[in-house]
């Protein structure tokens, strides 16, 4: 039987979003994985003024209620968690 939760936890380890989210908190930086549809996960933080990062191996952008706003940073091949934690986190100490 196929177990929806399961697979979103799968689809979270596979694509490297659970490896993301702990680099991002070892930087200090509270993210959730989240489905962004289709089992497309990424890494979610919460900037609390109605915009919102969505983070990957292969980048970061920003996001308000409407859609999207602009990147923080974005690459043609993977990247590691540390380097797309540390975009995402001289991002936040330039504009918060």
């Amino acid at each position: 039987m196929f177990d929806y939760d399961q697979r979103v936890k799968e689809a979270s380890k596979e694509q490297g979003i659970d490896d993301l989210v702990s680099a991002l908190s070892e930087a200090g930086i509270h993210a959730t994985s989240e489905q962004t549809g289709g089992f497309t996960m990424c890494a979610y933080i919460d900037l609390k003024n109605g915009f919102y990062i969505y983070a990957s191996p292969t980048g970061a952008s920003v996001y308000n209620s409407e859609d999207y706003a602009h990147d923080i940073v974005q690459f043609n091949e993977l990247q590691s968690p540390k380097t797309i934690a540390g975009a995402v986190w001289a991002y936040l100490q330039n504009n918060q």
